[in-house]
């Protein structure tokens, strides 16, 4: 399961040698659709693959009609913009879009695709010209990643249909105090890595992917705004 492999890679001593390069998810494109009816707007494990991925790839693409194509294509980014989509057929997969893509290693680019608070699954990107406080950036990091589902900031995550905002995926770049950081974060892990500051004119940014994103109350919490 890809939370918990993200999970051991990060934390395992006996794995020190190994790193997490990307997550790749394949996804039967011919009965996408089908599988989306059955989850009938609830998060799935299905779903939540998608969700964590880095590169998602459509396979049995030749079984689909050719109009249908780039819709499927839009589905897939509307519930995880900040992934990348190839086409397969057989599972022909060109490696050198799933292998050596250095997703926990470069800063991804901001997602361009709308917040749909109707998905059960979809992504939020914002971004903000202020300095952060590194320390607040953590503590506001950690309350909507470890916070229990009882807790008063988590109740106040709910959303008006009644389910709870979890935040399955979170990447970008911030600038803090002590310096520009890439943010990484699967589920419950998080990590800031230092980075090289980039070049003038660049604009921090989060992306959140995840169930019942509400992009005003995210705004609210990081103190961000949309892009």
């Amino acid at each position: 399961e890809q939370g918990y492999q993200r999970r051991v890679r990060g934390v395992d001593d006996g794995l020190s040698q190994l790193y997490l390069d990307g997550i790749v998810t394949l996804v039967d494109a011919h009965n996408f659709k089908r599988t989306q009816r059955e989850a009938d707007g609830t998060v799935t494990e299905f779903g939540r693959q998608i969700a964590l991925a880095d590169v998602v790839v459509l396979n049995k693409m030749d079984l689909v009609e050719e109009e249908s194509r780039d819709s499927l294509t839009e589905e897939i980014r509307a519930m995880n913009g900040a992934c990348v989509v190839q086409h397969t057929t057989r599972s022909r997969v060109d490696l050198e879009g799933i292998l050596g893509i250095q997703a926990y290693t470069s800063v991804p680019p901001p997602s361009t695709v709308e917040h749909k608070l109707s998905r059960a699954i979809s992504t939020v990107t914002l971004t903000t010209d202020k300095l952060l406080r590194k320390k607040e950036l953590e503590n506001t990091l950690e309350s909507l990643l470890w916070e229990e589902p009882t807790s008063p900031l988590k109740q106040s995550h709910l959303v008006e249909d009644g389910g709870e905002m979890t935040i399955l995926r979170m990447k970008g770049r911030v600038h803090t105090d002590t310096g520009w950081f890439m943010v990484q974060a699967v589920r419950d892990i998080y990590e800031l890595t230092p980075i090289a500051t980039p070049p003038s004119g660049t604009a921090p940014h989060l992306i959140f992917i995840g169930s019942h994103l509400d992009s005003q109350r995210l705004q609210n919490v990081t103190k961000m705004h949309p892009r």
